[in-house]
Order: structure tokens, then sequence, then C-alpha cells
């Protein structure tokens, strides 16, 4: 026992030594790299047509000479996967009378297909697959300053679901 200790005590350090080493050794190499994630290519896609298609539909909305042009006063609530597009402006009647009509021709003059009209409150179009309802609400009680108006909402959504 008494020459047990001895080597105990030699050995001991030794294999602190070697495990400092060891350790030494793994903090001095580079970090193995993880994967990262990768940005997932649909988004792109989603941005690009999200993007493409709020453009165009504030063009028809101009080429309808919609008098406000919904340019900045529509609300807009995209998704988080930015696929559902949503313009609302209020619009004088005397002067836009067919606001929603003349929208949805500018609509179809650009690839869009007319699936639903609902008499002159409500059309639809698709493309792709994208649909668009173009919905004008009104009465004899909605007047802004003294003037009639009615109201002119655009909704698109990126999986048909508007």
């Amino acid at each position: 026992m008494r020459h047990a200790l001895p080597r105990l005590a030699c050995v001991l350090p030794l294999i602190g030594l070697l495990a400092g080493c060891a350790g030494t050794s793994r903090t001095s190499q580079p970090a193995p790299t993880r994967p990262t994630a990768s940005a997932d290519p649909s988004a792109g896609q989603r941005r690009t047509e999200y993007e493409a298609t709020r453009t165009e539909l504030l063009q028809a909305v101009t080429e309808a000479k919609v008098p406000g042009g919904m340019a900045g006063q529509g609300e807009e609530t995209p998704s988080g996967e930015l696929c559902m597009i949503s313009l609302d402006d209020f619009v004088p009647t005397k002067s836009a009378p067919r606001s929603r009509e003349n929208v949805t021709t500018a609509l179809r003059a650009r690839g869009w297909k007319q699936v639903q009209a609902g008499g002159t409150d409500e059309s639809r179009l698709t493309r792709g697959t994208w649909s668009v309802f173009v919905t004008r609400t009104g009465g004899p009680g909605l007047v802004i300053e003294g003037e009639p108006v009615h109201e002119l909402r655009i909704t698109a959504d990126c999986e048909g679901n508007a």
C-alpha cells in the first residue's frame, strides 16, 4: 500500500494534465458549425407575387380613374405569409358611379379571369392561385362632407380565400 500511494500521486497529475490538454485542444479547434436554417425559397416568391399583385391592383384603380386612387388611403393588412391584400376607400358616387365595374374591367385587361359577378355589388376574379374580390357597398345614408359616397373594397388572397 505504501508503494501504491506514490504511484497514485504521480499518476493523478498526469491524468489531470491529459484531461486539461484534451479540454484545451477542444477549445483551440474551431467549433463545428451547425447548419443554419436556410431561408424558405417560397417566402421570396410569395413576397414577389405579393408586391406584383398589390402594384397591379393599384394600377387597375388608377386606370379606372377612381378618385383618390386608394394610394395611401387604402388600409392594407398583409398576413405573415404576405398572402392577403386589402384595399379600402370611400369613393364619391357622383364622380365614380361604376368604380367596381371599371376596376374589374382593368383587371380583366391584365389577364385576370372573372369567375363571378354579383350584380353591381361584387366581382370575383382569379389568376393562378390568387383570387380577388372587388366590392362596392353603399346606400342613401352613406354621405361624407355632404356628398354621397360608396365604399370600394379590393381584397386579394394568394390561396383563393379572399
